[in-house]
């Protein structure tokens, strides 16, 4: 442990108690945080609140510590001493440093109620009046009171509380009737309820001849329901849930309080938790839809959202947070932000990361590599760059990500060369993005490792089209129509056509597009380095980071450690299977196979010189708005040479239908001729890689190397004069709105977007295809 950390152990919902020695704690196990020498008060509170899972817009946290006094050499005798500034926090801390022979600082916090919460019940006996009085009795040392206690004050927070016992409050009957029942569904138990008297309730088991029950009454002094007997456990077996027992609200509250103190807890990890704690698993409830997976990441991501959900917090917290992962799991981080003159604090730029499981991975994926950005909105328009591969199965493969305050020359410089450092050195890596300025600047750079032959830039065809349309004085969407025809063609004939037509009918634009190589964008030059991926699709690339805005960049990584660890899970249990039943090549190479053997494609070889064949193929194909119609196809395949002039043998490295039909009539294995990269022995190695688990939160060491990060500067833009001047708008004036905006719900637009992608996909000719 550093040096300049102490160990922490805080209690609560306990007793405080006096002995020979003092006070001491009894009643809870402690939560175990590390703390540096110097933090200050207000950093530690927020800590506390993370760790304990109270409210803190509804409670106030007060603190007391077991401070020692020398009685004689190693033998002291321990006092109250309350932590309220940082002078006092830091008398505390200094402890361990004062005394080597004692280890740890022992906290006892106690939750008080703001605003409207009734206030806190007096101990049981003593007058409220005379309550202060009698503390301070107590914080001196009362040596008749070595066998009494003094009650946890509770302040309506049942739900922090696992157990039924003498001694709870509740602010009135309707939260202990809550607090009963939510109690019961996690045990699985039935219960009854009778008023017995006026402001007095009894709780009983719903099953013959067990005998728990539960007796409350009101308190005539401050009006709270105190448990006053519990007969015990229940001696009956555990009941199945009923269908009425559901509530996602206490679903989601239960699952937050794991988050307070488990925040890295995957779904998958989350379910098995569930199951374990209550007997049961969320699916035996019909509202829950067979959809558990669903109902926990909701409400994880509420959790994530309440807790770790504020951008100013995140900047605070996200080096602790990396920090953690790379001690746990070896991510890779660089940091990139603006010194201040204290050394210990800095303006936030950007932070780089990488999952060490995924830079495993990609050594079993194919060279090709994309990048993009997504703006992230919020408070202070961050931007979320990643860097994403592909698997077997065509699937994206998420490499590396960074967030950052701008996206500029620089930054991309800094983002690209880190993946070179920190991810792969592999060469002959094609790198797929959208011509950007800045992007070409940087990899045209001298020394660049992103140039030929260490690598192949490319464009995305929809960025290209984008780029085209603003660019090109007189453009239409005839224009934009071709550009996308001319992309996907796999023949070189078919490309000249396109580009001249362009040429004819929009010089300027024509020009614009001469100045790129065509095999940065045109498919038909593209010699197989990208695999026949034309575009980079924005909604799949991100469809796992959507939720980043709304939680902020720590809640974020959050979720993305969790969702990556279920997908690396799933993946290899999957590839696994397929590979028990003894498959070898991809669900879509076997469907490529399947598609041939159909009835509906007849095809025709002619053997020409040098092994070369020609084949005609005619198939039926399903088309928007003409329904099922005959497709029909030529091309001339070498198999010695992996080729066909329809031109999807060499751009895929996977048979097209003509090859196919070449090696059936040769009564030749087709396999043989498909890239390893398909595979299913390197689909289950490329997620071979584990995750291990993350500590608590409370475990969490803080970061080394780093200083405490500030939010970044927000340049504001310059007013809008309107008018004659008289009337000035400012645009930062609307950041709240706009932050709401961006961060709206759009789950259903997106599920919208996808089915509308899926329905274009299906209208795709053959010549056309760019991906699968």
């Amino acid at each position: 442990m550093d040096e300049r950390e102490v160990v922490v152990l805080c209690y609560w919902n306990c007793h405080i108690k006096h002995g020979p020695d003092g006070v001491y704690y009894e009643g809870s196990t402690p939560k175990e945080m590390r703390v540096k020498k110097k933090t200050d008060f207000g950093r530690f509170l927020d800590e506390l609140y993370l760790i304990t899972g109270f409210d803190k817009q509804k409670s106030k946290l007060e603190i007391v510590a077991r401070y020692p006094v020398v009685q004689s050499p190693n033998k002291f005798r321990y006092l109250l001493h309350p932590v309220m500034s940082d002078a006092s926090l830091e008398k505390m801390l200094e402890v361990p440093s004062n005394h080597p022979c004692i280890n740890t600082v022992e906290f006892y916090l106690e939750a008080k109620p703001t605003s409207n919460d009734p206030p806190p019940p007096a101990p049981m006996g003593i007058n409220p009046q005379k309550r202060q009085k009698s503390t301070q009795q107590q914080e001196v040392g009362d040596t008749n009171s070595g066998s009494g206690s003094t009650p946890r004050l509770v302040s309506g927070l049942w739900l922090d509380d696992d157990t039924m016992r003498v001694g709870l409050f509740f602010k009135d009957i309707e939260e202990l009737k809550k607090a009963v029942d939510w109690w019961s569904i996690k045990r699985q138990k039935k219960y009854l309820v009778r008023e017995t008297d006026k402001d007095m309730y009894v709780f009983e088991c719903g099953r013959w001849q067990c005998k728990w029950s539960i007796c409350a009454a009101r308190r005539e002094e401050d009006g709270l329901f105190e448990i006053t007997k519990c007969s015990g456990s229940h001696t009956c077996h555990p009941e199945s849930p009923s269908l009425n027992d559901f509530d996602a609200e206490r679903v989601a509250f239960e699952i937050e309080r794991v988050v307070r103190v488990q925040p890295m807890l995957s779904t998958a990890e989350l379910d098995k938790w569930w199951k374990e704690k209550f007997g049961y698993a969320l699916d035996a409830f019909e509202e829950v839809d067979n959809d558990a997976h669903g109902v926990l990441e909701n409400a994880k991501v509420k959790a994530i959202k309440k807790v770790f959900g504020d951008w100013d917090q995140s900047f605070r917290f996200i080096p602790k947070l990396m920090s953690v992962l790379h001690s746990s799991n070896g991510l890779l981080v660089d940091w990139q932000y603006d010194s201040l003159p204290n050394p210990e604090h800095a303006y936030f730029r950007g932070v780089f990361w990488a999952f060490s499981q995924s830079i495993q991975g990609f050594q079993h994926c194919r060279p090709l590599i994309v990048v993009d950005t997504k703006n992230l909105g919020g408070k202070y328009k961050m931007k979320l760059m990643i860097a994403s591969a592909f698997d077997a199965v065509n699937e994206y493969f998420p490499l590396a990500f960074a967030v950052t305050k701008e996206v500029s020359v620089d930054i991309w410089r800094w983002f690209l060369t880190r993946i070179r450092e920190k991810v792969t050195q592999r060469q002959g890596i094609c790198l797929i993005s959208s011509p950007d300025p800045d992007i070409l600047a940087v990899i045209n750079e001298p020394g660049s490792q992103w140039k030929e032959p260490w690598a192949y830039h490319r464009f995305c065809l929809d960025h290209l089209c984008s780029k085209f349309g603003s660019v090109s004085p007189g453009f239409d969407h005839n224009m934009e129509y071709l550009v996308e025809k001319a992309g996907p063609s796999s023949q070189k004939e078919e490309f000249d056509s396109y580009m001249k037509e362009i040429k004819e009918k929009n010089p300027e634009g024509w020009k614009w597009l001469d100045q790129f190589p065509p095999h940065q964008w045109a498919l038909a030059h593209d010699d197989g380095r990208r695999y026949g991926i034309m575009k980079i699709r924005t909604k799949a690339l991100f469809a796992h980071y959507k939720r980043f805005p709304k939680v902020a960049m720590a809640g974020g990584v959050m979720l993305m450690f969790g969702e990556l660890r279920d997908a690396f899970n799933e993946s290899f249990s999957r590839s696994r299977g397929s590979l028990n039943r003894g498959n070898v090549y991809t669900e879509h190479v076997m469907e490529k196979l399947e598609e041939f053997t159909k009835d509906s494609v007849t095809c025709v070889v002619t053997p020409l010189e040098k092994d070369a064949f020609e084949v005609s193929t005619t198939s039926k194909k399903k088309k928007r708005y003409m329904g099922v119609v005959d497709v029909s196809t030529r091309g001339i395949v070498q198999l010695n040479e992996s080729t066909c002039t329809c031109g999807k043998f060499q751009r895929n490295k996977l048979l097209c239908l003509h090859a196919l039909a070449v090696c059936d009539k040769l009564k030749i294995n087709p396999l043989q001729y498909v890239d390893d990269c398909y595979t299913l022995e390197r689909y289950h190695k490329t997620y071979a890689a584990t995750f291990s688990p993350v500590p608590e939160l409370s475990a969490w060491p803080e970061a080394c190397g780093v200083p405490t990060l500030l939010p970044p500067v927000i340049e504001l833009p310059p007013p809008k004069v309107s008018g004659k001047g008289k009337e000035i708008e400012d645009d930062h004036l609307n950041l709240e709105e706009d932050e709401e905006e961006e961060n709206g719900d759009d789950d259903d637009n997106d599920e919208e977007d996808d089915d509308d992608e899926d329905e274009e996909d299906d209208d795709v000719d053959d010549d056309e295809e760019d991906e699968w």
